[in-house]
């Protein structure tokens, strides 16, 4: 490694020089013309521009066992950034798993089938995803995740399974949201050039995102399980003990609200709204304990005692979930520099 000492060219401009030998490895001459990349790491200077290449992936469908795995192989290509992905079977034996795979494609945004026969399926990411920030989706997510949560204990606690549909409608969509974010997460990782583009502060941010990212989808799922006890009972006209539906849909409100401080907060780095998040939180839980007595001592049929139990561990769950999204915001809270805390060297 050389040391090259700044020198002032005028009134405001600093320059280094090259090193004379990689001048005259790479034949430059005055006057000729390098690339520069600005990075977090520091500066590239590059004799020609960086080729844009597509990452494509070859997959021999004849060396799996099972359809699942085939699904899970398209699947992780996509999540590490493939453009395209070319499925072929050598025999023709496994054409009929291709058929299987399409079906999995629609879960995937942007990742579209330009060609098929007996022996080789093509697909091929047609947009950009770049044009995506994760911010972007997240709060994409955090609209239908709080509609989601209200709708599936509505429909559980007032017999609606009509409501119960559409919870299964936005859960296809916060997949499809997740499925881009991780990709793009992904991305990023292996191109620190994208960070940037993606609004992602830092390469450090990429465990934060990741550990949200999880939080979200995995708060998804719950409502998406409580929609599935309200099925259960779709038709039925069962007595609960008088104002039990009341509490659980007023229970819902308040965790909904907790997510949305937490996930705002950690967006936009406001310390006040985690902090508010996580002290709803020891409240939440007791709410949760004295309905769970409740239905203990005032729902005689056991399985809808049962429902309603299960009802509450998936709130449990959210909530649990809401406290990780706000620890992850404290934490980057406390990485970008602000009024409150200052990291630095010694």
């Amino acid at each position: 490694m050389e040391v090259r000492r700044l020198q002032r060219l005028g009134s405001t401009t600093l320059v280094v020089s090259l090193p004379r030998k990689w001048v005259a490895e790479q034949g430059l001459k005055a006057g000729d013309q390098v690339y520069v990349e600005v990075s977090d790491e520091g500066v590239l200077i590059r004799t020609a521009l960086r080729p844009e290449r597509s990452l494509v992936a070859k997959i021999e469908a004849d060396r799996l066992q099972s359809v699942d795995s085939l699904q899970r192989i398209v699947t992780a290509c996509y999540l590490q950034g493939v453009d395209r992905i070319t499925v072929r079977s050598v025999s023709g034996a496994n054409s009929w798993m291709f058929d299987e795979v399409i079906a999995e494609v629609d879960r995937l945004p942007g990742l579209e089938v330009i060609r098929q026969d007996d022996f080789e399926l093509e697909l091929r990411v047609i947009i950009d995803s770049s044009k995506y920030t994760i911010e972007e989706l997240v709060r994409r997510m955090q609209v239908l995740i709080a509609s989601m949560l209200e709708s599936a204990v509505d429909a559980f606690a007032e017999n609606l399974p009509e409501r119960a549909s559409e919870v299964a409608r936005a859960e296809q969509r916060i997949d499809s949201y997740y499925f881009l974010c991780l990709r793009q997460l992904l991305m990023a990782g292996r191109d620190k050039s994208l960070i940037k583009t993606l609004g992602i502060e830092s390469p450090i941010a990429l465990l934060g995102l990741r550990v949200i990212l999880s939080a979200v989808e995995e708060i998804a799922d719950q409502a998406l399980q409580i929609s599935r006890e309200a099925v259960k009972w779709a038709g039925t006209r069962e007595r609960d003990p008088k104002g039990l539906a009341a509490e659980l849909s007023h229970l819902a409100t308040e965790i909904t609200t907790a997510f949305g401080m937490a996930l705002n907060g950690y967006l936009v780095g406001d310390l006040k709204l985690l902090e508010d998040s996580m002290s709803l939180i020891p409240k939440l839980i007791q709410e949760i304990n004295a309905l769970e007595i409740k239905v203990i001592e005032g729902v005689r049929d056991q399985n809808r005692a049962l429902s309603y139990r299960m009802v509450l561990k998936s709130l449990t769950e959210v909530i649990d979930n809401c406290r990780l999204i706000a620890m992850t915001g404290i934490n980057k809270f406390v990485r970008v520099p602000n009024e409150v805390v200052t990291i630095d060297y010694e």
